[in-house]
């Protein structure tokens, strides 16, 4: 009689707590994930920050926490995870109610783009480790990793003819009683127009700027479109970078920069509703000069999708060089080459300032048939 009293007792309370967690597992159950910052540059190290939230009094003896990112971040932490075409993790955890849970996973970002964390999947068993209940929990976290950034003046050849020709171009006439502020001192700076009161305070040469009596622009355009197959990704990326290296060297000079290229935005495909169709658009920076713009540039260069085709360089540039007003230095930023653009460039030459980068594998052969050509090796 004891035995049966206690199956039955036993039986109430498995059927009880199983009533309980079918019904009442998921109510109160918050799980977010967040990275630590929303926009970084290339190989910084970000977290990504798990938030648990048990807001009742039924506790979870197992949660699993299950979710999906890019493969190309580097976790400190491998444990609960599989790398194959996503890396996947399985974290564990144990809560009681009423409690929250933090936990911080460290990891390195290796590649330029933008990174989602939609959605994640949770899990649990009941008391007795019996039943199993599982959903899927929408989420909202997004990381922008911006490009790394080529240094200009490790190019010697190419930082000469660029800031050189600048410095003759456009800052021949600096107005004296603009005083724009004080910066670290570049080579291509006159010694009298060294701050020596600044350089003895920081212990670094600092120069000031003037505003110039004409205010200048440099127009970049950027060329996606592949030349050859064979390391199409990576001289794409390397041009990115170097578009983002000749931003920061202009701008670090207070130089008005704006930009321009043929490749599309992560999220460029719009839904037309009244006409049913896709649009796409190409990313445009218009004019303008500071840190604030530069950041601006950077996380459009972070978001350009390597994998949609590009539209029509021709067309881009020609845009480009119709709208532009004033003192205007056009820099084309392509690997790619054919005769259509050598044409282009060649036409403009002889009325414009426009110079034509050219990123290419080292040892590759480049035709450089026209001055103002410059190539820059990866």
């Amino acid at each position: 009689m004891k035995i049966l009293i206690a199956f039955v007792i036993v039986y109430v309370i498995y059927s009880l707590q199983l009533y309980l967690y079918r019904k009442y597992w998921k109510t109160g159950l918050d799980v977010d994930l967040q990275f630590s910052g929303d926009i970084v540059l290339l190989g910084e190290k970000v977290e990504l920050i798990e938030v648990i939230r048990n807001k009742k009094p039924l506790a979870l003896p197992i949660l699993n926490v299950k979710f999906a990112t890019s493969r190309s971040f580097t976790f400190d932490e491998e444990d609960n995870a599989n790398v194959s075409d996503m890396y996947y993790r399985n974290d564990i955890f144990s809560i009681l109610g009423n409690r929250r849970i933090e936990r911080r996973l460290e990891f390195s970002t290796t590649q330029r783009g933008v990174y989602r964390i939609k959605e994640l999947q949770v899990s649990t068993k009941d008391l007795f480790l019996k039943s199993h209940f599982a959903d899927m929990m929408e989420n909202d976290t997004e990381l922008i990793v911006c490009p790394q950034t080529v240094l200009i003046n490790d190019y010697i050849k190419v930082w000469d003819r660029l800031m050189g020709d600048y410095e003759v171009n456009r800052w021949d006439n600096p107005d004296p009683f603009a005083f724009r502020g004080i910066r670290d001192y570049q080579p291509y700076d006159s010694m009298r127009n060294i701050n020596w009161k600044a350089t003895a305070r920081t212990g670094d040469i600092m120069v000031n700027q003037f505003s110039p009596t004409t205010e200048s622009e440099v127009r970049i355009y950027l060329n996606l479109k592949p030349y050859s197959k064979s390391l199409a990704d990576t001289l794409a990326e390397f041009a990115i970078s170097i578009v983002a290296g000749l931003a920061k060297a202009y701008t670090d000079c207070g130089v008005s920069i704006s930009f321009y290229s043929n490749g599309f935005d992560i999220d460029s495909e719009l839904e037309n509703v009244e006409e049913n169709e896709k649009i796409s658009y190409c990313p445009v920076l218009d004019k303008g000069c500071g840190k604030g713009h530069l950041r601006a540039l950077n996380i459009l260069l972070a978001r350009l999708d390597l994998s949609k085709k590009t539209s029509d360089m021709i067309s881009v540039l020609e845009e480009g060089f119709k709208t532009s007003e004033g003192n205007v230095t056009h820099i084309i930023v392509s690997t790619y080459r054919d005769d259509a653009l050598y044409d282009f460039y060649k036409k403009h030459l002889s009325k414009d300032i426009v110079y034509w980068i050219v990123p290419e594998r080292y040892g590759n052969q480049v035709d450089l048939r026209y001055d103002g050509m410059l190539r820059m090796d990866i």
